[in-house]
C-alpha cells in the first residue's frame, strides 16, 4: 500500500504548478523549512510560507520557461522523501538550457509539508535525506 504522503507531495507540485496558492497554504506547514543546496542559483535556507514563496520566486525568475516532471520517489522513512525530479529550462537572462535531473527532500508531517529541499544531484538529496532520517541533519 502507497504511503499517503506520497500522494500529497503530488497534490503540492499540482497546485504549484496550477497557481493556487490556497490550496499550497494549506499543504505547507506554517514553519516549513526551504533550503537550495550547494551549486543552485540560490543557495540558502528560507522558513515559513513566506519563505518557500520568496524562494520559489527567485527560482522561477531565473528560468523563461521552466518545468517539473517527477520521476521517481524513495522512501526514505514514513514523513521524509527523495523525490527525483527531471526539470527542463531556459534562462530567462542567459538563454542557456537545462535539462536534468534534481534531488527533491521532502517531509510530510500530519499532512503538511514541513520541509522542502532541492540539490543538485539525487544522490545528493538521498545523503542528506538519510542523515535527517538518522538525526544527523
Amino acid at each position: 500500500m502507497e504511503n499517503p504522503n506520497i500522494g500529497l507531495i503530488y497534490e503540492a507540485l499540482g497546485a504549484y504548478q496550477a497557481g493556487d496558492q490556497r490550496r499550497l497554504r494549506e499543504l505547507i506547514d506554517p514553519d516549513i523549512e526551504v533550503r537550495g543546496g550547494n551549486g543552485l542559483i540560490n543557495v540558502g535556507t528560507y522558513k515559513g510560507f513566506d519563505g518557500f514563496m520568496e524562494w520559489i520566486g527567485r527560482w522561477e525568475e531565473a528560468w523563461d520557461p521552466i518545468s517539473y516532471e517527477p520521476q521517481d520517489i524513495v522512501e526514505v522513512d514514513d514523513s521524509l522523501f527523495v523525490v527525483a525530479v527531471h526539470t527542463m529550462g531556459r534562462g530567462a537572462a542567459s538563454g542557456v538550457e537545462i535539462d536534468t535531473v534534481f534531488g527533491w527532500v521532502c517531509q510530510i508531517e500530519d499532512g503538511h509539508a514541513t520541509r522542502f529541499h532541492i540539490y543538485v544531484t539525487v544522490d545528493e538529496a538521498l545523503d542528506v535525506a538519510r542523515g535527517l532520517a538518522e538525526g544527523r541533519e
